[in-house]
């Protein structure tokens, strides 16, 4: 998957790298999902977490 630009650093951060793993447990942005998937991945800033997932998102839209 090649990541969208707000997402492409040198090298992706552990964060950046759950955010990718979780979009694809849940098979995209899945609002019910996110409070189990944050728990499994430990992701304790919701703000963050969910700003990268609107990113992949709106890339994903932008992209088709």
């Amino acid at each position: 998957m090649q990541l969208p630009p707000q997402l492409r650093p040198a090298s992706a951060d552990r964060q950046t790298s759950l955010a990718i793993r979780a979009w694809n447990v849940m098979g995209g942005l899945d609002w019910a999902a996110l409070p189990v998937v944050s728990e499994m991945f430990g992701i304790s800033d919701i703000d963050i977490f969910v700003h990268q997932l609107t990113a992949i998102r709106d890339w994903q839209k932008d992209s088709e």
